[in-house]
């Protein structure tokens, strides 16, 4: 796999049919037409000009496409075979699911290659039915359902670990920049799932001032079980940091999740019906980062966070 700092940042964007259409088709030509060798009555199946759609470019060269129809359909997912395994289909994907929530939709399906499913299920998708042949090439159908947009809303009484679990995913999705999660052991329960990485590992590939920063005070149960956001930190250790904190008088054992500078998640400690999010706040949320910076200050990564050698 190659490594983060050896992996250039993709540029995303939401593309002008009108204006990118010779762009677009020829990544679709090189990679479903040429490489695939699906029919092109079937590629050019007039309904691009309905559609959103996503490119995704190198130093201003085209590597990356795809494409979201008004009823929610993703598809035409293209990456050029020299930048695949990178990341980069990812990215795309993301930036579609994005911009179908963003357009109010509530849910996302696709047609997916076989082969390709379980990257779909790691972004979220679930399968369903039974596989079927679309343009000779062997398909599943898979289905996202997506929450709705983050708004200016204070939503208190949230529960833990569940929907606690599913308000950190929401800001994750939702953030640009930056996530710091503050945890006094990383319970399983919210944070070790499969969405959730997916999620921080798209924010931290995103660009390079993307950042993900993890506290903890407790590392033995990561150890000792395992956790998605320990193996992904030791993946990424360049985006993904994860730091233990032995302790600090201004930290009351709090559970944070925070967006960039404008959203928190927060569960008081030993009170599992008393959390609350406030996705855009700026003023509440520069409050917990400051706390964050200061406990981060004082932690430092531990030996048992190093990946481990083969």
């Amino acid at each position: 796999m190659t490594s983060t700092a050896s992996t250039p940042p993709l540029q995303l964007r939401i593309a002008d049919w009108s204006q990118d259409r010779e762009i677009l088709r020829a990544l679709r030509e090189q990679v479903f037409i040429i490489e695939q060798q699906v029919p092109r009555e079937i590629e050019w199946d007039g309904r691009d000009e309905d559609a959103l759609h996503v490119l995704g470019t190198l130093d201003g060269v085209p590597i990356a496409c795809g494409r979201l129809l008004p009823e929610g359909k993703i598809g035409r997912m293209a990456v050029l075979a020299p930048q695949r395994g990178r990341g980069y289909g990812a990215a795309i994907l993301q930036a579609l699911v994005n911009a179908a929530r963003d357009q109010g939709l509530t849910e996302v399906y696709l047609h997916a290659q076989q082969h390709a499913a379980e990257f779909y299920r790691r972004a979220g998708f679930e399968p369903e039915g039974e596989p079927f042949a679309e343009a000779g090439i062997p398909h599943i159908a898979m289905r996202q359902p997506l929450q709705a947009p983050l708004g200016k809303v204070y939503t208190a009484g949230i529960e833990y670990p569940q929907p606690f679990a599913e308000w950190a995913i929401a800001l994750t999705t939702d953030a640009s920049r930056e996530i710091c999660i503050l945890s006094p052991e990383l319970d399983h329960r919210a944070f070790d799932n499969r969405t959730l990485v997916d999620a921080l590992s798209a924010l931290a590939r995103r660009s390079r001032q993307s950042r993900v920063r993890i506290l903890v005070s407790d590392y033995r149960p990561m150890i000792q079980r395992g956790h998605r956001l320990l193996t992904l930190a030791r993946r990424l250790p360049s985006s993904i940091l994860l730091q233990q904190l032995n302790e600090h008088p201004d930290w009351k054992g709090e559970t944070l999740v925070l967006k960039d500078r404008s959203g928190v998640l927060c569960k008081p400690a030993e009170a599992d019906k008393a959390a609350f999010c406030e996705p855009d706040s700026r003023a509440r949320t520069e409050h917990y980062l400051e706390l964050f910076n200061e406990l981060w200050r004082h932690s430092a990564p531990h030996i048992e966070f190093r990946s481990v050698p083969l």
